[in-house]
């Protein structure tokens, strides 16, 4: 007797299914692959330490909690959650939790303007006035008037390249780094320092920016600015798409990083990290809902979500940051995709400073990362960056390491004592 052909459809559709299945759960093992501590030569009870680490800090009323992965060899070998994403500690953080990731969007831009380089859409040495016009007659600040925010400027010696840009040596201030200067003038001109729920454009901003005073002669000092928002503008212009849509393309979605991204459906605001403050006394409290003129606590999945600030506009969960940075560790490969060049990544994580004294230690900084120079705990050669709401990574290629964790609270004071103490247990806990 002959099945009906209504049988044969069923059992093809269910035979397609499950194949699709078996090809899911495949490439899920194969994205995210898990080890012991001790097969890749690190103590289990030594990495255990950081859970009481973190509780620490909670305790004392310093961080909510936070969540922390360690990697290596490309293997998972630590995930952690301590804590509560709120005050009241009724719910626990999990690792599906979106954190807002602040400047770790920079090295996600800074790879984005790189394989741009490579595709010869942009040359390091290109001005970005190029780019942007307004940065075609750059100009450097020589006086400011606290009373009315005026302030005078001459013509600058030079014009800001792509390559200042990506080493943060272009000029281009943070308002927060400098509040009655920087601060006065950027937001006189609705220019914001993180991203923000408003209805403005990097467009916008990156031209108001242009026509605004750098506050050093281009490539002449070290400054921690606006350099990497305004290279987004300029990947989106060399690349013809927008900025969100470029590293999605070419960047998350290649590596498999879907949970990271600049803006999530209203939907998934039950997942974000809630973002807390600091109060006088250090300790900290939930942000208010609207936490400045800015910012509210929710723009990732609430607000115009048109603002794409390539130094601060991303949000994703620790496993989607360590698919990115085990790409870099990689050389530019993770799995059969690759998003760089070897050299290219090599070029990113060298200092690129040369005679240019690196302020914050005695380190350098390359495009887009900082890069130990032995200074710490870390070898010569790990790179790294953290974000303004407590994020912080580092990857270690003498060592084959990653190491994140993620936290919740902006600009918190207590962010150098725990980073410290998370490195000294995760090199104590390498087997000599």
């Amino acid at each position: 007797m002959k099945p009906s052909k209504s049988i044969i459809v069923l059992l093809t559709i269910f035979l397609f299914c499950s194949c699709k299945r078996e090809q899911k759960e495949t490439l899920t093992v194969e994205k995210f692959q898990f080890a012991s501590a001790e097969e890749v030569g690190m103590f289990a009870d030594s990495l255990a330490q950081i859970e009481a680490l973190v509780l620490d800090f909670v305790e004392a009323k310093k961080y909510p909690g936070a969540v922390t992965l360690i990697a290596k060899n490309g293997k998972i070998i630590y995930e952690s959650e301590v804590g509560w994403t709120d005050t009241t500690r009724t719910e626990p953080y999990r690792k599906d939790h979106l954190f807002r990731m602040a400047s770790m969007t920079k090295p996600l831009v800074s790879v984005a303007a790189m394989q741009l380089v490579e595709a010869g859409k942009l040359n390091l040495d290109d001005p970005v006035g190029k780019y942007i016009p307004s940065f075609m007659n750059t100009e450097v600040l020589t006086d400011f008037k606290a009373s009315d925010t005026t302030f005078t400027s001459k013509p600058t010696n030079t014009i800001p390249t792509v390559k200042q840009l990506l080493t943060q040596t272009a000029g281009v201030p943070y308002g927060f780094m400098n509040p009655p200067v920087n601060g006065a003038i950027l937001s006189k001109h609705g220019i914001p320092d993180l991203s923000t729920h408003l209805p403005i454009t990097i467009e916008q901003t990156a031209h108001k920016l242009g026509n605004l005073p750098l506050m050093h002669e281009p490539g002449a000092k070290w400054m921690y600015g606006l350099n990497t928002d305004v290279l987004g503008r300029v990947v989106e212009v060399a690349s013809g798409m927008k900025l969100d849509d470029y590293i999605r393309k070419n960047i998350t979605q290649p590596i498999g990083a879907n949970s990271f991204d600049f803006y999530f459906n209203d939907s998934l605001t039950r997942r974000l990290a809630r973002v807390h403050v600091n109060k006088p006394d250090g300790t900290m409290v939930a942000a208010p809902d609207d936490m400045g003129k800015f910012y509210i606590p929710n723009y990732p999945t609430e607000g115009a979500k048109t603002y794409l600030s390539g130094g601060s506009g991303m949000t994703g969960t620790a496993r989607d940051y360590f698919l990115f940075c085990q790409a870099m560790l990689n050389d530019g490969q993770l799995g059969t995709q690759r998003i760089l060049k070897t050299e290219t990544v090599q070029a990113m994580r060298k200092n690129q400073l040369d005679t240019i004294t690196y302020p914050w230690g005695s380190g350098g900084f390359g495009y887009g990362f900082h890069v130990a120079n032995g200074e710490t705990t870390r070898p010569k050669g790990a790179y790294s960056w953290g974000g303004a709401f407590s994020t912080t990574f580092w990857i270690d290629p003498e060592n084959q390491l990653i190491v994140i964790q993620l936290r919740q609270v902006l600009s918190s004071p207590h962010n150098q004592d725990i980073d410290g103490k998370l490195e000294k247990i995760v090199y104590g806990a390498l087997k000599k």
